[in-house]
């Protein structure tokens, strides 16, 4: 669980920080499909970037190799109270986020049930020639669109009126707006925690509006009758949030945007800002530190990618299927917290520090070759020691389907308090 936390957090400030390249230097301009793409973009770059692992080599402390294992700190009074707390404290968190995502689907499914109850309302018999995708309804909402078609209530309208209204939600629908709008739903389901997730949302709405505006201006000779249309729907009315609403509550921007100078291509410029904003987020989530291995026989460093070979009999430190400890990295540190005893000599002599210990998942899963690649003290080194050897097997590691050796280190840090 701690990986989904820590990939839900990295995933929320990338939003944040290509939401604020939309807000500061896109919102204002009027290549609306850009920046409806932007959004969408960003929104699902920044649901990837937390997967993408970019190494980068170096050859500083090379003693200590990758699957570097959270650290483990021990202290000489209640360590294993504290590391209860920190474990139970993530569970926590665990369970809060469940429930927001179960009361985000709640509320997602609720809207659906919403729609398809008005849906139930269409008037058989009006007069007129319209589309057959136009559903005139019997209820007290404002006109929207959903997937194919659209609901409107004819009553409020005079016939000039619903052709302007038909003609902007045709707009909606042949943009495929609401599958854009089902996107951002599942976003907000995953983030609801995020502020910034139901900005998103909203902005694209804003984008789908100014789209519908700009077709339906564009294909009228004036666009005083229908700014007039949205002047009069602008007040009353509920709205739904889920779909495409004709008075979505936005109606003096709309106006700006119908007014306003169109943006030059040289304004499109303004994008680039998106890639810098990349580069940082990547280099902030996406790139690690890719620690090296030392030959043991000749001394050189050799990039950890070149000691996976395709012997089984060879040492890996990545392979397809990683090894597995019976209950994931929680059940290590739960383990070696309830097993480590702090030395009642180096508690008195006050010696502390980290310890790096190395060991092998063998093909069987058990732990072989454990070593102290990088020590403390005599005491320590040797507690160390005899905790990670008595660790019990583990699901081993496959390459190519066959069972391999993996190597892991993991640091165990000796405090006094």
């Amino acid at each position: 669980m701690n990986n989904i936390i820590i990939i839900l957090f990295e995933s929320s400030i990338a939003m944040v920080m290509f939401y604020l390249v939309y807000y500061t230097w896109l919102r204002k301009q009027t290549f609306f499909q850009l920046n409806r793409f932007y959004l969408l973009s960003a929104a699902f770059i920044s649901l990837i970037i937390p997967l993408i692992n970019i190494s980068v080599y170096t050859t500083a402390n090379v003693i200590v190799v990758s699957n570097l294992i959270e650290t483990i700190s021990v202290t000489a009074n209640a360590y294993e109270q504290s590391l209860l707390s920190t474990i139970t404290t993530i569970q926590w968190i665990a369970y809060a986020y469940l429930l927001g995502v179960l009361l985000s689907v709640f509320k997602f499914v609720y809207k659906l049930w919403q729609i398809s109850r008005i849906a139930k309302k269409t008037l058989i018999n009006y007069s007129g020639t319209y589309p057959d995708n136009v559903k005139f309804i019997n209820a007290n909402v404002v006109p929207f669109s959903f997937l194919n078609r659209m609901y409107i209530n004819p009553n409020q309208f005079t016939d000039e009126q619903l052709q302007k209204i038909i003609a902007h939600e045709t707009v909606h629908l042949s943009q495929l707006h609401t599958i854009d709008c089902l996107m951002y739903e599942l976003l907000i389901i995953l983030f609801w925690f995020n502020p910034i997730a139901y900005r998103y949302r909203n902005s694209a709405k804003e984008i789908h509006e100014y789209l519908a505006d700009e077709g339906v201006v564009e294909s009228e000779e004036s666009s005083i009758g229908y700014q007039q249309l949205l002047f009069q729907q602008a007040t009353g009315l509920g709205e739904l949030k889920l779909a495409n609403s004709f008075n979505y509550s936005l109606t003096k921007r709309r106006f700006i945007m119908m007014t306003k100078i169109k943006s030059g291509k040289l304004a499109t410029a303004r994008l680039l800002w998106f890639v810098p904003v990349l580069l940082g987020v990547l280099l902030m989530f996406a790139c690690s530190e890719q620690n090296n291995v030392v030959d043991e026989k000749t001394g050189t460093i050799v990039p950890e990618e070149l000691s996976s070979g395709e012997s089984t009999d060879k040492l890996y430190l990545e392979v397809e299927d990683m090894p597995e400890f019976e209950g994931g990295d929680q059940a290590i540190r739960m383990y070696i917290a309830q097993n480590v005893k702090y030395p009642d000599i180096a508690k008195q002599e006050g010696i502390t520090g980290k310890v790096y210990v190395q060991f092998t998942v063998d093909k069987d899963g058990s732990v072989i070759d454990v070593n102290v690649v990088r020590g403390v003290h005599e005491l320590l080194d040797n507690e160390a020691l005899r905790v990670i050897s008595s660790l019990p097997k583990w699901t081993p590691g496959k390459q190519n389907g066959k069972t391999v050796k993996v190597q892991f280190t993991i640091p165990i840090n000796f405090q006094l308090n």
